[in-house]
């Protein structure tokens, strides 16, 4: 089955969204791009798609993915 992969991580001196082919944002916190990112998710699962979240942490690594439907 297909899934949707985000990510939340840090770029310079703000967080952004990236995905297959995407990358949206420049919010100021990780919370508010994790805010942003699921609800992007939200139109995913709308259509029966399973979405997994990866968000960096202050050290840089990604953290296990977060299944979010």
């Amino acid at each position: 089955m297909t899934e949707v992969h985000y990510g939340v991580v840090r770029v310079g001196d703000t967080w952004a969204i990236i995905g297959d082919q995407l990358r949206v944002g420049a919010y100021p916190t990780r919370g508010a791009a994790e805010a942003a990112a699921r609800s992007l998710a939200e139109q995913a699962t709308g259509v029966g798609l399973p979405v997994r979240m990866h968000v960096q942490d202050e050290t840089g690594e990604l953290r296990p993915p977060t299944l979010l439907s």
